[in-house]
C-alpha cells in the first residue's frame, strides 16, 4: 500500500547500492519520472486491461471487495497525510498545493471511472461526497500560507480533522459491507 501511495504521489525511490559487477566510468543520474506520469500510471483501470477471466491482478483486493475500494483507500491515505502536513505548520506551501491538486485530480478520475461502471458496481455516493468535501477543505488549506509554509487557522484544522474522521468511518463501513 505504501509503495502505491508513493507511486500516486510521484515519489521515486532511488537505490544507492551499487550493482555488483557493473562499473560506471562517470557518475550517472537516475531517470526521474515526472509527477504527471506517475499519476497517469497509477490511475490505469485494471478492469479495462483484463480480457480473460483468471486470477485477480495484484491491484485488486482478494476478498471480493469492490474494485474501487483500493483507490478510495489510497485517497484516504493521501488526505490523511495532507491533513497531518497542514497541522504541522511547517509544510512547504508549494508542495502542499501540488499534492492538494493531485488529490483533487485523483478524486475526479475516480468519480469519472465510477460513472462508467454499471449501477450495481458503483461506489457509494455519500462516501464520494465526503471525499469531495475533503478536497474543498484541502484547497482552502492550500490557500492558508504564511511566507513559504502552510499555517491553517484553528477552525479550518477542526473542519479538516472532523471531515477526515467522517471519511475514514465511511470507508470502514464500506469495507465491512464487502467483507
Amino acid at each position: 500500500m505504501t509503495k502505491r501511495l508513493l507511486k500516486l504521489a510521484g515519489v521515486l525511490l532511488i537505490s544507492t547500492s551499487p550493482v555488483p559487477g557493473v562499473t560506471a566510468p562517470e557518475p550517472s543520474f537516475p531517470d526521474i519520472a515526472l509527477p504527471g506520469e506517475a499519476v497517469h500510471e497509477a490511475l490505469e483501470e485494471p478492469e479495462a486491461t483484463r480480457t480473460t477471466p483468471g486470477p485477480k491482478p495484484a491491484g485488486e483486493p482478494a476478498n471480493g471487495a469492490a474494485p474501487g475500494l483500493e483507490r478510495l483507500q489510497d485517497l484516504s491515505l493521501l488526505s490523511h497525510a495532507l491533513v497531518d502536513k497542514a497541522a504541522s505548520g511547517s509544510a512547504p506551501a508549494h508542495e502542499f498545493r501540488v499534492e492538494a491538486r493531485m488529490y483533487r485530480e485523483l478524486l475526479r478520475r475516480t468519480m469519472l471511472s465510477n460513472r462508467a461502471r454499471p449501477a450495481e458496481r458503483q461506489l457509494p455516493r455519500d462516501l464520494l461526497l465526503h471525499m469531495t468535501r475533503m478536497s474543498a477543505l484541502l484547497h482552502a488549506a492550500a490557500d492558508c500560507k504564511t511566507g513559504f509554509v502552510i499555517t491553517c487557522p484553528a477552525d479550518l484544522m477542526l473542519q479538516l480533522r472532523s471531515q477526515q474522521d467522517r471519511l475514514e468511518k465511511g470507508l470502514e463501513m464500506y469495507q465491512r459491507i464487502f467483507d
